[in-house]
């Protein structure tokens, strides 16, 4: 797993836990992923390209700095679930462009369906695409969305793919076909059941953050 980033931290670990509670109200669940997320977002930003700037302190001292022109950044959540990791992100590059991809999954045959592409036409002008699903399960998913993506011109090494639950069945087709992807995650959990859920999992995200 060279090109897998696996988060290690305290916090980390306890949102997780509440994550997968199964008795976690959805106005905590909705908390536990957007602050999961901040850390998430930390990650996955930490080779963010700057640029050169100079600034004058309160002191009237001027300086040499760098800046993070997050204007050049594009979150691309896939709907619905992906949605809940936008804000957290936004705390960090708070001008990035955002674009929605939606993907519904067939649940007799797991096989991911778009349903809208929302990505804008100038692939070139982004340093860094973040691609968020807080659940990478079959791979299905996350394969269509980086379909799009790279079919629409952006390159897979520009993009990484932030989530919050992996297994190895996805991290594995994502490497059979986008080799230089990056993903971060949280953790990797056991393995799929017969319904393509993550065991053990949260559940569906995409309900527990929007319908129960």
């Amino acid at each position: 797993m060279n090109n897998v980033t696996l988060l290690k931290h305290p916090v980390v670990s306890d949102r997780l836990t509440t994550l997968r509670h199964r008795d976690t109200e959805i106005e905590l669940f909705r908390r536990a992923l957007r602050e999961l997320g901040f850390f998430l977002a930390m990650e996955a930003t930490s080779k963010l390209p700057l640029v050169k700037s100079r600034v004058v302190t309160p002191l009237g001292i001027e300086v040499d700095s760098e800046e993070l022109d997050s204007a050049k950044v594009l979150l691309a959540p896939i709907l619905r679930a992906g949605l809940g990791f936008v804000e957290s992100f936004l705390e960090l590059v708070p001008r990035a462009k955002i674009a929605h991809i939606g993907i519904s999954r067939d649940h007799d045959t797991l096989k991911a369906m778009p349903y809208l592409n929302s990505l804008p036409g100038n692939p070139e002008y982004f340093d860094a695409i973040f691609m968020l699903d807080p659940m990478l399960a079959t791979g299905n998913s996350a394969v269509k969305a980086l379909e799009i993506l790279t079919e629409g011109g952006f390159k897979p090494e520009k993009i990484i793919l932030v989530c919050a639950f992996a297994v190895q069945e996805g991290i594995k087709q994502v490497y059979e076909k986008f080799p230089a992807v990056h993903i971060v995650t949280a953790t990797v959990d056991w393995s799929l059941n017969d319904l393509g859920y993550i065991v053990p999992g949260l559940g569906d995200a995409g309900d527990r953050l929007y319908l129960i």
